[in-house]
């Protein structure tokens, strides 16, 4: 198995996720690429079967770099047709990560950027086997850290956040031994 992980973070919690999940594969011996998204990254993601992709929330969607890659990478593979419906690949799996802050609503601050990223998946032919959501210190803004409606989340992603991360990955490479 082939397995890319493709992330953006600007302040480092979604860096943390994407290392510890590099971390979990390397450890159980899957190949891994490791590739920080841009907006002009160039990728080819069926040259994987098992792709990560992970940005934090902001204001509840993926960072404008995720954006564009993601806009850029779907224009490159239906060389400018639209393809009636999402095309299923055998074999190709995605899982999404998601860091968010969460001072205002929790989880809920990250549940549309992560299904915005699942959809990228559907919709090049990946079948998302899971979404992931971390919390993490809101960057630039300690008081939203310290306030919010999930307490003091200055400290995270911490070890136990990044223990549930490394236990998701390795469960799932279990799991993926069925298909």
């Amino acid at each position: 198995m082939k397995s890319l992980i493709l992330y953006w973070s600007s302040g480092g919690n979604t860096k943390k996720v994407a290392d510890t999940i590099h971390a979990a594969l390397v450890e159980n011996s899957i190949l891994v690429d490791i590739l920080c998204i841009t907006e002009d990254l160039t990728v080819d993601l069926y040259d994987y079967d098992l792709v990560f992709m992970g940005a934090p929330s902001y204001q509840w969607i993926p960072p404008v770099p995720v954006q564009k890659f993601i806009k850029n990478t779907m224009n490159r593979y239906r060389g400018g047709v639209r393809p009636i419906g999402a095309p299923k690949k055998s074999g190709k799996f995605g899982v999404v990560f998601c860091t968010f802050s969460g001072i205002h609503t929790g989880i809920k601050e990250g549940l549309v950027a992560g299904k915005y990223m699942a959809q990228f998946f559907e919709h090049t032919g990946f079948f998302v086997l899971d979404e992931w959501y971390t919390p993490g210190k809101f960057q630039g803004w300690e008081e939203g850290s310290r306030l919010g409606k999930m307490g003091d989340i200055s400290h995270r992603p911490d070890d136990a956040d990044l223990s549930i991360i490394r236990n998701n990955t390795i469960e799932l490479l279990q799991g993926m031994k069925f298909f």
